[in-house]
């Protein structure tokens, strides 16, 4: 899975295909298999993609500092470009509390991320050197997302708060620690003319530098829309067991996620064999039940 911010199945028609079973609310109808396969994309999509969105624009903001604050358009990773330009605050150590890095996105790919459009990441609680490997540091980053294209196709519109601190490994110059981050924050995302809203986002996870695994131990927000084939929707997700990923790489490893409607609560649980094979189970309190392998995540 690479592409985990997009909300799939993106057709215009919003009519409600509910079918109907049974329901924490009898009034109410539950979702059909398709439905819940569609609901699991978009818990999944949404949970890891606004930290793999966030990262990725934290991490070009960073090696821009980190390259010494360079004029002109930059190349990324894995292809497009990025320029941006640093306002100083203060004197002292970059980052420092008030500094100010406004960054535009021309097709800037990282990791399979592909961003277009600007941002202004502000910090602030900033301690230590963040570049140095051997040094615990830590940082708050602000991002305001205003028409921020992601994979070309997806659209955001909202703002991001990211507290991040690291913890160094054992090995001297050398990136093996340790990270934790918090984010918060709220989205509409928008995809064909079609809009999510995400509201009270919160999720928090730790970063092994070493082999560049997150674990999430808490994710919780609401969305709330309409589109085909849910219909009109609003639901509320938490997490059932921490989720271990590649966030990064858009790999899924293990972990469990629940969406809860007024409805039926839906789990959606993600586990790996030892061959390698990831496969994810959905679940309803309706007793219906689906899976779907990763590869058409």
């Amino acid at each position: 899975m690479h592409h985990v911010l997009k909300t799939t199945g993106a057709a215009v028609a919003l009519a409600l295909l509910a079918a109907c079973g049974g329901s924490d609310d009898p009034a109410k109808p539950t979702y059909s298999e398709k439905q819940l396969q569609e609901l699991a994309f978009d818990v999944i999509g949404i949970s890891l993609g606004v930290p793999q969105v966030t990262m990725s624009a934290a991490g070009q903001a960073l090696s821009f500092l980190d390259d010494g604050a360079p004029s002109g358009p930059q190349p990324c990773d894995d292809g497009g470009t990025y320029t941006a330009t640093l306002t100083r605050a203060g004197s002292g150590p970059i980052p420092g509390n008030g500094d100010k890095v406004d960054i535009q996105f021309d097709r800037c790919n990282d990791d399979d991320v592909v961003l277009t459009g600007k941002t202004t990441v502000t910090f602030s609680d900033v301690s230590g050197d963040i570049f140095d490997d051997d040094e615990p540091a830590a940082a708050t980053m602000t991002f305001p997302f205003r028409g921020m294209k992601v994979d070309d196709d997806t659209t955001l519109d909202g703002d991001f708060v990211l507290k991040a601190a690291t913890t160094p490994g054992g090995a001297p110059d050398t990136d093996d620690g340790t990270s934790t981050l918090k984010i918060s924050g709220a989205v509409k995302l928008t995809e064909s003319g079609v809009s999510m809203e995400i509201s009270e986002y919160a999720s928090e996870f730790s970063t092994d530098h070493a082999t560049d695994t997150d674990t999430m131990t808490k994710v919780d927000y609401r969305a709330k829309g309409s589109r085909s084939p849910l219909g009109e929707f609003d639901y509320r997700v938490s997490m059932t067991s921490p989720v271990v990923a590649r966030i990064a790489f858009g790999e899924l490893i293990s972990g469990g996620l629940r969406a809860k409607t007024d409805a039926e609560t839906v789990d959606t649980t993600i586990a790996t064999s030892d061959k390698g094979v990831t496969t994810i189970s959905v679940k309803s309190s309706s007793g219906k039940s689906t899976s779907i392998a990763e590869g058409d995540l």
